[in-house]
């Protein structure tokens, strides 16, 4: 061996570093001595190019990945992936070309709240209701303000914020564990009204003390479960803390309550709300019924059987129908249970309670069922004009489009119930004739079952295609401004934006008074003072103004897709991701 050779072998041999050598300053060689960040460069600077490379990649990919899964959450939610969209697009309301006219709808609306706010305020803050023609109040409700709550959402919908904050500042300090001495309390109208309209000025305002607020409604109300069975009682003694026995609930009295205690749990995280609220649906569903899918109104609470009443879609049923769709929209449309329950109810609504005028094949109308389901009442009622809007709702939800043809034929009608009245505005209900000439008296019948040969239909009659019966009052009621809203967000048909606006001008025309809206005794009759009845309920803030309102807005604003209206048309925002329950 070489000299060089051997001097090579008994040299000594660096050992390779673990990281470069210019990184070594500071840093352990042991692996085990060194920190994460460390081992991390270490590692890094093991690899080679590819796989350095490759780590990169794969990297960027992830990270894009996450940043694009929290854009698309945030503009369009994967939830809505799956399901079909309701509200029309942005683009076929731009192309409508009614943005100008619609501001100025929308705005004129907006006056009506302002002015209605300002005699409330006036004459009647902190009362239940304004009497708008003699400038007084009064506290049909118990006391706790009602038209105040109810009016709430409505004001920030229409960006009144300084009329919010009025209510809010005078509503926070309402004891709602008191109502007038000896009152009692209605159960399902203080949670349609007063807890519903809390839980959505809580939810546009963030004010947590409307949410205190609210949970404190719910709380006093719910001794209205504390039965046998779990069906409501329909009153509320709330200042001595219990429920007022009852024999039996209505139909929409006890089903017309879950998506507001529904909301109250999601918001408070307390799950005992809509436990106790969901079990009244469970025992309607397995009750027997006189049809599939019908419901008769009256419930026996001990027994959870139906007792007695009509099959109806309006007075004291018409909100139980309404909520099976709209709690199957609020679930995220994971409960099935509510998908089916309404399902039957329109296969069965449409089979046996949906009729046509004999003067007016356009004309369709859903009257009502006796006990039985074998007797039929040609019976049309203004609360039953909510159900095209229903139909219209459900059609797209449950990609149903028969339905939405029906919505069509009935939200005609409900508009030919204004259009073909001497005011413009729409009655209590209407009549119709079959066929062979049978119908309801038009004066104060036994009861709406009993038919009876009708004289020969006059010139009237004819070109209405419905005849009015003895009750031709409009108590400012919003059903059919609901219906029509629903119908343009829907279809994208500038005809209903028509029809609401015409609706609005009559209310206006007819109904107005210095310091509110009356409700108005006979709409055939056009001396106008004699017919203003001093009267003017809170759904006509949280509701009627609300719905035209949101007719001239652009639809998405409050969209159907992220909303579910409560029967008060409280806007609940819609909860992605429910299980079920």
């Amino acid at each position: 061996m070489d000299k060089d050779a051997e001097a090579n072998r008994h040299s000594p041999v660096s050992p390779e570093p673990t990281i470069p050598l210019g990184d070594q300053d500071g840093l352990p060689l042991l692996r085990g001595e060194q920190t994460l960040k460390g081992r991390l460069r270490t590692s890094w600077y093991r690899m080679d190019r590819i796989a350095r490379l490759t780590t990169s990649l794969v990297v960027l990919i992830l990270g894009g990945a996450l940043v694009a899964r929290v854009l698309i959450e945030l503009f369009c939610p994967y939830d809505y992936w799956h399901n079909p969209q309701v509200t029309i697009p942005p683009k076929v309301d731009d192309d409508n070309h009614t943005a100008h006219t619609d501001k100025e709808r929308r705005n004129a609306v907006r006056d009506a709240m302002r002015h209605t706010w300002s005699g409330y305020h006036k004459y009647a803050f902190g009362h239940d209701e304004l009497l708008p023609v003699s400038n007084k109040s009064n506290d049909k409700w118990g006391g706790w303000g009602v038209t105040l709550i109810d009016a709430l959402d409505t004001l920030y919908i229409m960006e009144l914020y300084d009329e919010f904050n009025q209510g809010v500042t005078h509503v926070v300090d309402v004891d709602f564990s008191k109502a007038t001495p000896g009152y009692t309390t209605p159960f399902f109208e203080m949670v349609i009204r007063s807890l519903a309209g809390l839980l959505t000025a809580y939810e546009m305002s963030l004010d947590k003390r409307l949410l205190a607020k609210a949970q404190q409604v719910g709380d006093v109300l719910m001794p209205a479960f504390s039965t046998s069975t779990g069906l409501p009682y329909p009153r509320v003694d709330v200042n001595a803390g219990v429920a007022v026995r009852a024999s039996t609930v209505c139909l929409a009295e006890a089903g017309t309550v879950q998506l507001e205690y529904w909301k109250l749990s999601d918001l408070t995280g307390n799950p005992i709300y809509h436990q106790a609220a969901q079990r009244v649906v469970d025992i309607l569903d397995h009750a027997e019924k006189p049809y599939k899918g019908l419901y008769p109104i009256w419930v026996d609470i001990a027994t959870g059987k139906f007792s007695s009443g009509q099959i109806t879609f309006g007075a004291q049923g018409d909100s139980w129908y309404e909520y099976m769709l709209k709690q199957y929209i609020y679930s995220g449309r994971t409960h099935d249970q509510y998908r089916r329950m309404y399902e039957e109810s329109i296969d069965s609504m449409k089979q046996k309670m949906v009729k046509r005028s004999v003067f007016d094949d356009q004309m369709y109308y859903v009257g009502d069922l006796d006990f039985t389901a074998k007797k039929f009442s040609p019976k049309f009622q203004h609360l039953t004009c909510f159900v095209p809007g229903m139909l219209a709702l459900g059609s797209k939800t449950l990609n149903r489009p028969d339905d939405l043809e029906l919505a069509k034929q009935l939200t005609y009608t409900c508009f030919q119930m204004y259009n073909q009245t001497a005011t413009g505005l729409g009655p209590e209900y209407v009549l119709f004739r079959d066929s062979s000439d049978k119908g309801l008296l038009p004066t104060n019948h036994k009861d709406d079952f009993d038919i009876e040969d009708l004289p020969a239909a006059d010139s009237s009659e004819i070109s209405k295609g419905y005849y009015l019966g003895y009750d031709r009052g409009y108590l400012l009621r919003p059903e059919t401004a609901e219906s029509i809203m629903i119908l343009y967000r829907i279809t994208g048909d500038v005809m209903y934006k028509e029809w609401g606006w015409q609706i609005f001008q009559a209310i206006e025309k007819w109904t107005k008074t210095p310091a509110g809206f009356s409700a108005y005794r006979d709409v055939m009759s056009t001396k106008r003072d004699s017919q203003l009845t001093d009267s003017m309920e809170s759904f006509f803030l949280a509701e009627t103004l609300k719905y035209l309102y949101l007719l001239f807005s652009p639809a998405d604003y409050f969209s159907l897709d992220e909303y579910v209206f409560n029967t008060e048309a409280h806007p609940f925002k819609i909860q992605r991701g429910h299980a079920q329950t």
